[in-house]
Parts: C-alpha cells; structure tokens; sequence
C-alpha cells in the first residue's frame, strides 16, 4: 500500500520486534530473552502493536500490553501503553523532500497512532493507562486520554534501624495464599489484578530487573507481602517501594522493614509511588512530584487519583 497508513499488526515475530526497538531505541540492548518475556509471555493476554508505515516502510510504532485491573466491586479490562515511538529522523527526511505525511485529518504520526488505537480500545477495553513525558503529554490529551496526576513518588532518607514486630520471611514464587490476601485487602481505589500468575511474570521471572519480595506473618498468619528494588542513579543508589499489599495496619511495618533492609545494603534512600498523603506524613516522605512526567488514562468516566491504589508496579519503569 502506498502512502501514509496505520494499522495492528496482530501477528508480530520477536526477531521483526526486535529490528524496531533497536531501529527506534538505538541506546539500548534489547536482548531476544527480555522482549520474549515483555511482549510475549504476559499471562494477562496478547500485547498489541500500532504501526505506522509510508510505503511499506515502518516510521512509527505505538505497543499495548494487556492488562487486567480490579477493584472490590468488579474488574476491568484494558491496556497499559508500554511504548509510543517514531522514526524522528525518516520523517524529517521525508517532509523535506516533500512526501506527504499529513493524512486527511490533518493530523500527523503521533497522532494518528493515537487515533487508532482509540479506536481499538473502544471497543475491547474499559480502562486504559499511559505514562507520559512532557513532550507525548500534549498528544495524549488533544485525542480524548485524560490527566490523573504528575508521577505521585515520594521520598525519604534513611538513617537508623526500625524495631520489627512482624515475621518475614523470601517469598520464592507467588502461590494462591498470595493472591488471596490481595484479594483480601481490596478497596474501592482501582490497583493492577496481582494474580500469583501475574506477580510471578512481573516480579520473579522478569529478566530485566531484580526484585527482593517478601511476606510477613503475625502469629503465624500470612498478613501481607512487598516488592522491593535497588535503583542505581548516577548519584546514589536508591531503595524502591515497589509495592505493599497488606491491611493498613500493618503499612507502617513494612515500610519500617523495607527502611531496614536497604540500611543492610548501604542504601540510605527510599521511595515509592503513593496517593495515600497521610501515610507519606506519617513516614516522614517527602513528595517529588515530577510536572514533566505524568500518568494519563481512558475508558473510565470521571477518574481521579483517589480512585487509584497506586504503586510502581504500574509502570515498568520501576
């Protein structure tokens, strides 16, 4: 086909995958083992991939991964927008030599890559997120996404050990004893489906990252668990929060254990993603809120930050 045109490419071979990410990501070392693991073996279902292409050549790509969320009162399905990247170069190129890249609603690559997948999720989703810099925020909102909140991280330093109560213990692989205290501790606020399956693929299999997880027990008593990650910044390294499953009472003792195990590394910081303002105070974070990245979503009326139970585990960034 000749011309501008996008399309799903419903059918994507890992090799032809890995051509575009290292096309598009020339920085990065994009290894058949990690994009196998990233787009292929998300137990939530298939990843979907937008492209752009201008006479057969690929200048843009926009990749959904299927997710499930949840809140007590039912679930919902829809997508996380894992990468929306384009052939800055090509498209240059092509403009200057007078290519027309401008389709008939006047509106260009980013776009309308945006436009098809709306069109997609329409009809096959009923909650979608997307996290988006500075620079991709203004396209997500003039095509219908919406804003929730700058990325929410708060931080804190670390200085002294804390005193414990709770038992913790390695958690190996995530079982149906996991699964159910998730299930257990849900709220109204909407948060991922942490099925053991899909805590196990994110977490324990994940080839990109390593995590630290743990359970905690009161009285023998199975009460709740965390996912934990050093971060290595050009500065410091960093302890993250990736996630806290657990009834309320018990969040303070985690973050108290998670303050600890990162003193045991040398790890004098710690931070995580959070809504909830009054156990940030409570802990001493500070909030780091960043105005040139922001979490965007669609297919849900009137969506407000304190409808989320918001983590890192969100976003593959953390």
């Amino acid at each position: 086909m000749t011309g501008l045109n996008f399309s799903i490419k419903p059918d994507v071979e890992i090799n032809e995958i890995k051509k575009l990410l290292i096309k598009f990501k020339k920085n990065k070392n994009y290894k058949k083992k990690n994009i196998t693991w990233d787009y292929f073996l998300n137990p939530f279902g298939k990843t979907k991939f937008f492209i752009a292409q201008y006479n057969g050549l690929i200048i843009g790509m926009l990749v959904c991964l299927k997710q499930i969320y949840i809140n007590k009162n039912q679930k919902y399905s829809g997508y996380r927008i894992q990468d929306v990247i384009t052939d800055t170069e090509i498209i240059k190129k092509l403009i200057k030599d007078k290519r027309k890249l401008i389709t008939a609603n006047k509106k260009g690559v980013f776009d309308n890559l945006i436009i098809k997948l709306n069109k997609f999720i329409s009809k096959n989703s009923k909650l979608n997120f997307g996290f988006a810099n500075h620079l991709a925020f203004p396209f997500w909102t003039r095509n219908g996404w919406r804003n929730i909140s700058e990325f929410p991280l708060y931080e804190k330093k670390l200085f002294s050990k804390e005193k414990l109560i709770l038992k913790s213990k390695i958690i190996k692989n995530f079982n149906l004893d996991h699964e159910k205290i998730f299930l257990r501790n849900l709220t109204e606020k909407i948060n991922i489906f942490w099925s053991a399956k899909y805590s196990n693929w994110r977490y324990i299999n994940n080839p990109r990252s390593k995590y630290f997880v743990y359970e905690f027990f009161l009285r023998n008593k199975l009460v709740g668990y965390t996912v934990l990650k050093e971060y290595f910044s050009d500065t410091e390294k960093k302890g993250h929060i990736c996630q806290i499953v657990s009834a309320p009472k018990f969040q303070n003792e985690i973050i108290n254990f998670a303050n600890n195990f990162f003193l045991k590394k040398k790890i004098q910081s710690l931070s995580l993603w959070s809504f909830d303002t009054k156990l940030m105070k409570k802990n001493d974070f500070k909030g780091n809120y960043s105005i040139n990245k922001r979490i965007v979503y669609s297919g849900y009326s009137n969506l407000k930050k304190q409808n989320i139970d918001i983590n890192m585990g969100f976003s593959d960034i953390y």
